[in-house]
């Protein structure tokens, strides 16, 4: 089972989002992500999560996902004295977070389904 199929992005963001050799690629992508991110697939696929899909298919095409580093800045400056310059120090293994990875996660937390869904009461002996 998987979050999104290529007839839900075609009916989500219209049949010309991409050629059709390479839908079945961005599908796959989408889908490997939002695995990644949730950890399992649900029994059933609600609208937000399939809207989550079309998301990162969207930040795939644009370039903004699967293309670069990921950016955690560790320190700035900024200096006026001879001229403006900055300065940042980023994180190892750091990268920007994208609006499309940032409206998916934003549809994926609003299904509460990355929150235990029950509870094993512990006892000691």
């Amino acid at each position: 089972m998987s979050f999104i199929t290529a007839d839900d992005a075609d009916s989500i963001l219209g049949s010309s989002f991409a050629p059709a050799g390479d839908k079945a690629r961005l599908v796959l992508l989408a889908n490997t992500w939002m695995k990644n991110q949730i950890r399992f697939v649900p029994k059933t696929i609600s609208d937000n999560l399939k809207l989550a899909s079309c998301e990162i298919i969207k930040g795939i095409l644009s370039g903004d996902l699967y293309g670069g580093t990921d950016e955690k800045v560790l320190s700035k400056t900024v200096s006026a004295q001879t001229g403006t310059s900055v300065s940042k120090t980023f994180a190892e293994n750091s990268r920007k977070v994208s609006q499309f990875e940032q409206v998916a996660l934003a549809l994926i937390d609003a299904e509460d389904i990355r929150k235990p869904m029950f509870t094993i009461p512990l006892t000691r002996n």
